[in-house]
């Protein structure tokens, strides 16, 4: 999945993910990349993400400021 390829993004709550879901992922303005989710917290404190042509999966906290924004319609 290109990060900015025909979708509109938008930002969610990590409670909200669901396995499988593809997310984008940024800091501080800055993109980290595309990826799919493999896991979270029941809390939604930690976020797994195997991230695009990456092999293992890669954890975030919700204290590593992290944006989490999901693929909407297709323009």
């Amino acid at each position: 999945m290109e990060p900015n390829a025909a979708h509109s993004w938008r930002r969610v709550s990590w409670n909200a993910l669901p396995p499988g879901q593809w997310v984008r992922l940024s800091r501080d303005g800055q993109h980290i990349g595309v990826g799919v989710v493999d896991g979270t917290t029941p809390d939604g404190s930690i976020l797994w993400v195997v991230m695009d042509g990456w092999s293992e999966r890669r954890m975030f906290h919700r204290q590593d400021f992290v944006q989490v924004e999901v693929a909407g319609q297709a323009r």
